[in-house]
């Protein structure tokens, strides 16, 4: 949804490119010069006002109205910027592209009632003036506009109504090769805003369910305490997706974390997000001692099985837990 919205050009580039296109229209020999000139005038008012209007009327239609987009979406952006802000910039857009067509249709009926070559060329004039300080008026929208699509190409491509599980665990517990595991390696990287780390989504089926898996390294791997403010709101819009948790917990001491410290995580993740946890052990080739039912090694593929029957239970209604297992 937000990788379609196109390129914002400013107020000065909108104009250049009109008038460039418009100043290669040349109308061919006519009886009488006034013919020759009026023709070639309305057609190069006719091109500026679809040029520019052609692109306004396509960005408003293609930056997406926040109010239809999934809540998780629209928590994301309003962390990103002012929503009121970005509306009353596509409304401003919007005026611009009407007062144009406005503008274009009055002064080509009155160039058709025009007589002298004279008079032709001050309506031409009078047309680029007021032409130019309209779209001139919106340049500050049209450069928030451009911040904004900056911005949202970054919200990374999660289809919130998907069923999803999410994997969730200290740093170097075994996140990203259980997801390879899990999906076959066929994985997408996005950034996640206001984080230093990109997440990964894959897809996999589960009986005849394709689901996503969300990997979240720099995300749901330690503690709120250690995070700013808009950190933790975007790491709170995580809910909005209302999936479920896969929590890994790593006892063979290669992540570098005690088991204190992962199941102090474990209870803060239960109190931040409401979808069911499965707690898996991983890195079983390791480490022999199993401390909860289901343990995987992802460099030799035991217990993945297992962890996707426990999964489907988990879609299937099944198993229901927010305690782990």
């Amino acid at each position: 949804m937000f990788n379609r919205v196109p390129t914002v050009l400013r107020s000065q580039e909108l104009i250049d490119k009109s008038f460039l296109r418009a100043s290669k229209i040349t109308e061919p020999y006519h009886f009488k010069l006034e013919d020759k000139i009026r023709k070639e005038i309305i057609d190069r008012i006719s091109t500026i006002e679809a040029i520019t209007c052609g692109h306004l009327n396509k960005l408003v239609k293609k930056f997406p109205s926040i109010w239809n987009v999934h809540p998780f979406y629209r928590e994301l952006v309003d962390l990103m910027f002012d929503i009121d802000a970005y509306k009353l910039s596509l409304g401003n857009v919007n005026w611009a592209s009407k007062r144009i067509v406005e503008l274009s249709t009055d002064v080509i009926k009155r160039l058709k009632r025009a007589g002298e070559a004279k008079q032709l060329t001050k309506l031409m004039n009078e047309f680029y003036g007021r032409y130019s300080s309209i779209v001139k008026a919106i340049d500050k929208d049209l450069s928030f506009l451009g911040k904004c699509r900056d911005e949202m190409r970054k919200i990374p491509d999660i289809d919130p109504e998907m069923q999803t599980f999410i994997i969730a665990g200290m740093p170097n517990v075994g996140k990203s090769s259980l997801l390879s595991r899990l999906t076959g390696n066929v994985v997408r990287v996005a950034p996640y805003p206001f984080t230093t780390q990109n997440i990964s989504v894959g897809y996999t089926l589960l009986g005849e369910e394709k689901i996503q898996i969300i990997d979240t390294p720099g995300i749901l791997d330690r503690p709120m305490k250690e995070r700013n403010q808009m950190e933790i709101k975007a790491v709170l819009s995580l809910r909005l997706i209302q999936g479920h948790i896969i929590f890994l917990l790593d006892p063979s001491g290669h992540a570098g974390y005690s088991l204190e410290n992962q199941y102090s995580l474990l209870e803060e993740v239960k109190q931040l997000l409401s979808g069911d946890i499965i707690t898996v052990q991983t890195k079983s080739d390791l480490y022999s001692e199993r401390i909860t039912e289901i343990a995987v090694s992802a460099a030799t593929g035991e217990g993945i099985e297992a962890l996707k029957s426990r999964m489907e239970l988990v879609l299937n209604g099944q198993f229901s837990t927010q305690k782990g297992d």
